[in-house]
């Protein structure tokens, strides 16, 4: 299996799925919620349907993930005032300060685990892969 590129992003995936539930769990969140604040954060104003769909989270799932987060102090759902039947997902204060936190860790993470790769292999290692998953039409690109 090792000469199968895919074989290797899955292992790759996996050691930093792995590295980063660890982080994760010292500031009492999953990868999912942080996937979700971030994602909210950076959109400014997402409905649980546009975080659904930029993340590839199915709609249940997603309405689950905003309870949980909305119970623990994360998220709000707020009215959106363009539209009164839509609700928008909005992190609070609180996530804000979790997600600069969480990113600044993140970084370093993310550091140690492609040391072995120059700055120039880091950046091509992300531009192919964003290639890959944006020429993919089940993939929303999400910065």
């Amino acid at each position: 299996m090792w000469h199968r590129t895919g074989f290797r992003l899955i292992k790759l995936g996996e050691l930093v799925q792995a590295t980063t539930a660890r982080l994760f769990e010292s500031f009492e969140i999953n990868s999912r919620q942080y996937h979700v604040l971030s994602a909210a954060a950076a959109l400014g104003t997402p409905s649980q349907k546009e975080l659904s769909r930029v993340l590839g989270v199915d709609p249940n799932v997603m309405v689950g993930l905003v309870d949980d987060l909305e119970s623990r102090g994360l998220a709000e759902r707020v009215r959106n005032p363009e539209d009164r039947r839509r609700y928008i997902v909005t992190p609070t204060d609180r996530a804000r300060q979790l997600l600069e936190q969480c990113d600044k860790a993140v970084s370093e993470v993310e550091k140690a685990l492609f040391e072995e790769l120059s700055e120039p292999e880091r950046r091509q290692l992300h531009e192919v892969s964003g290639r890959m998953l944006t020429s993919n039409p089940r993939v929303t690109k999400h910065e």
